[in-house]
């Protein structure tokens, strides 16, 4: 009973001192010690705002000007450059819109006609999807020119898809033999054959889009694709090789992307000897800036200068405007 008793009177105890400790906190020199620090915090976190908000105000007004800068001096630089060029654009690894419509928007300016505007969808990169892809790229193999039962499906399918843009025009090594007896040279055939070819890719899902004549030159437009590394550099080193193929028929192929990272479309051109020789890169290439520089490095590669273009090591920053 004494110690029950004992108990209650010191809690009673701890409950007064605590109100006490409350009442000198709140009043006092205490008081205005503690509410004064938090006061004083208060106006840091203020003013560090007011000045963050003053800081992003500043790089909102750069970026209005870098913006107005890029579109007056644009017309100076690509005018002409890529006038008469039958263009297509191919979109792989999710692009945004916008950095789509401005690349194309740059390649129209500079004198280029868009005869197409594709996308080289997930599904012609699915590691799920091989034994798909591969009885497609069978059923086409024959209306491909260049190709046989040695040929790999992703190469076939490539094929295709070139020579559904470029009709008439021949890969590297084909002779009079290998158009014997087929219909190959005949333009009327070559047309059908590139519609089949382009209604087989799109039909199957690998390939969407328009594409309403032949061209000349490609515009690969690259997004930045998957999160995981490993999983960006395949699909990288697949668009890449569709580069590689195409620059065997175009006048000239280039590929725009965003900023480096490791594992993209650029990093995996230039990881292929082949591509590097006759694929020009433009890292940065979707920005306001970098869309410049895409149809630039077109026209140099169609006059027989693939470059690699963009902030960083072995880049040149800004093409030559010679070509």
């Amino acid at each position: 009973m004494m110690k029950d008793f004992r108990y209650h009177v010191v809690s009673l105890v701890a409950v007064f001192l605590a109100l006490a400790v409350g009442v000198v906190l709140g009043s006092g020199p205490m008081r205005d010690a503690f509410v004064g620090g938090l006061t004083e915090q208060i106006d840091q976190l203020e003013a560090d705002l007011a000045t963050a908000e003053d800081e992003v105000a500043a790089a909102q007004a750069q970026t209005t000007t870098g913006r107005q800068y890029a579109d007056e001096s644009a017309p100076g630089l690509l005018t002409g450059r890529l006038l008469g060029t039958s263009v297509a654009t191919v979109q792989a690894m999710d692009p945004s819109a916008e950095d789509a419509a401005g690349v194309r928007d740059r390649i129209v300016q500079a004198g280029a006609t868009v005869n197409a505007e594709l996308t080289i969808e997930p599904l012609w990169t699915d590691p799920s999807q091989t034994a798909f892809r591969s009885s497609l790229a069978s059923t086409i193999a024959p209306n491909v020119l260049g190709v046989d039962e040695t040929t790999s499906p992703s190469t076939v399918l490539a094929h295709a898809l070139a020579q559904a843009l470029m009709p008439g025009v021949y890969p590297p090594g084909t002779d009079e033999s290998d158009l014997a007896g087929t219909d190959f040279p005949d333009p009327e055939a070559a047309a059908d054959r590139s519609a089949l070819l382009m209604d087989l890719l799109t039909e199957a899902g690998l390939v969407s889009g328009v594409s309403t004549d032949a061209v000349q030159s490609v515009a690969f437009i690259a997004g930045p694709g998957s999160n995981d590394e490993a999983v960006r550099a395949e699909t990288s080193g697949a668009i890449a090789a569709v580069a590689a193929i195409m620059a065997q028929y175009a006048q000239a192929v280039a590929v725009a992307s965003g900023v480096d990272a490791t594992g993209d479309v650029p990093s995996a051109v230039l990881n292929s000897p082949d591509a590097a020789a006759s694929v020009a890169t433009v890292v940065e290439g979707t920005g306001f800036y970098g869309q410049i520089s895409v149809p630039l490095a077109l026209a140099d590669a169609a006059a027989g200068a693939v470059g690699h273009y963009g902030p960083g090591e072995g880049r040149t920053l800004v093409p030559p405007q010679g070509g």
